[in-house]
């Protein structure tokens, strides 16, 4: 019998998940796919999300650069008793890095760890992100027929109405509070 899940190793990436940082929005292709986990004595298939290492950075409702190297960071230390939530979503931490022709407008520079130059290559501005956490995070159906910058507009319009019907119990909440102004 052949194993299904070996017969499809490289996932097809057919969602573009969105995360809002105020100033700009990531969007990443991802999917889910079944892996093998064990539990108690058993080997039982779950879903797992995995997302492309690389992506488009938008702002102003416009891409404005490609980013790379994208890596989830943990919620949980290592030694934590909880299993960490490997996935993009508001507060987890996440790294990348971004290489564009043109450099990034300021308020986004500000959040980066670190800026710099490279005149004689093709993409001379490279800006290194580390451990900055998403505000709002939506995932969508993505096809090559698909709109980014729609579902970037679609994403915006859902947080926003997201906030103003929840705005009693999220003004309660720390996160809220601090990444909304609340």
């Amino acid at each position: 019998m052949v194993d299904s899940v070996s017969q499809h190793p490289v996932p097809l990436f057919n969602e573009v998940a969105i995360a809002d940082f105020d100033q700009f929005q990531i969007a990443v292709l991802t999917a889910t796919q079944m892996v093998y986990r064990n539990l108690l004595s058993a080997r039982v298939l779950v879903p797992e999300r995995v997302y492309q290492t690389q992506g488009w950075l938008i702002c102003d409702q416009q891409v404005i650069a490609h980013i790379d190297a994208l890596k989830i960071g943990l919620v949980f230390s290592k030694n934590s008793p909880f299993r960490s939530i490997r996935r993009l979503a508001p507060s987890v931490p996440v790294f990348f890095e971004v290489m564009s022709s043109q450099p990034l407008p300021t308020s986004i520079q500000s959040r980066s760890f670190f800026v710099c130059n490279l005149p004689s290559s093709d993409f001379p501005h490279h800006t290194v992100f580390r451990c900055i956490s998403p505000r709002f995070v939506r995932i969508y159906p993505f096809s090559s027929s698909s709109s980014l910058l729609e579902k970037v507009k679609c994403m915006l319009a859902e947080r926003d109405s997201f906030i103003s019907q929840n705005y009693k119990r999220l003004k309660q909440v720390p996160f809220y509070q601090k990444n909304f102004g609340l």
